[in-house]
């Protein structure tokens, strides 16, 4: 496959590249696959709060500080995971 970019961004994805000395297309291939990572964890993300707030509405009472420090836990584990599969 051809893509055609701007020789600025062509400059700049070369100059990322070499800086972490892998080729374009190895760049290119982890940030998409870095993106598909972080679309599935912030709908699993939006998926929790979601039911977390429909067991608030049928009248489920929770500690909210403990409920954001698990979500926040559940998501920086995520985030770590995704950083994982660039090494």
């Amino acid at each position: 496959m051809t893509i055609d970019l701007s020789p600025e961004i062509e400059a700049r994805l070369k100059a990322k590249a070499d800086a972490e000395g892998v080729s374009v297309e190895a760049y290119v291939e982890r940030l998409v696959c870095e993106e598909e990572s972080r679309v599935v964890r912030v709908a699993a993300f939006g998926e929790a709060i979601r039911e977390r707030l429909e067991s608030l509405n049928a009248g489920e009472s929770v500690d909210g500080e403990e409920v954001m420090t698990r979500l926040l836990a559940e998501f920086d584990v995520g985030l770590h995971q995704g950083s994982r599969s660039r090494s």
